[in-house]
């Protein structure tokens, strides 16, 4: 009962007062400043090896990489006031000239899906410019299982949750992935 009063109270001064309401993001701030930096040493020199062993494995890449912003997918102090979502895990194009990159992670280091999660977008540096493209997605899947194994990492748990749900698009692509290799 105490919280209907609550709401009540709060949607009254909402009308009088005005809500709080979150701003768009203005173009010229970009993305990886509104969200928190990753910056676990261990996370990094995975990042590090992860990419050498793609340069290695499957270079060339399609931009040159010189620098990859790692970032948790969480709002930091900047990102408060803006509209922007949290929760995702994706690979930006920052400055493709200067070979800039961001890598956001929606999960923080201590999550067992982490690197998992990490090594999948650092296989999208492959070719960073592949938006919505499945036989990417199958190949950063492939390439996540095997980063995963050399640098011991456990990936069963994709193993499992690839083999069981035959609906997924990614799990669609993985396989198609495994067809084609």
């Amino acid at each position: 009962m105490h919280r209907f009063y609550i709401f009540v109270l709060l949607s009254i001064a909402c009308l009088v007062v005005g809500c709080p309401s979150l701003s768009k993001k203005p173009p010229a701030v970009p993305y990886h400043q509104l969200y928190q930096t990753i910056d676990d040493p261990k996370a990094q020199e995975f990042l590090k090896l992860g990419l050498q062993f793609l340069r290695r494995v499957h270079g060339p890449l399609e931009f040159s990489v010189n620098e990859v912003l790692l970032r948790y997918s969480k709002k930091n102090g900047n990102g408060f006031r803006y509209a922007i979502v949290e929760g995702f895990s994706l690979t930006e194009i920052v400055d493709a000239e200067a070979g800039i990159f961001a890598i956001y992670i929606s999960v923080p280091p201590s999550h067992r899906e982490f690197y998992l999660l990490l090594a999948h977008e650092i296989g999208h540096l492959k070719k960073p410019s592949l938006v919505d493209d499945w036989a990417m997605e199958g190949f950063c899947m492939l390439f996540s299982k095997y980063l995963c194994g050399q640098l011991g990492h456990d990936w069963s748990i994709w193993e499992r949750r690839l083999h069981a749900e035959s609906d997924d698009p990614y799990a669609r692509a993985y396989h198609r992935a495994l067809r084609q290799r």
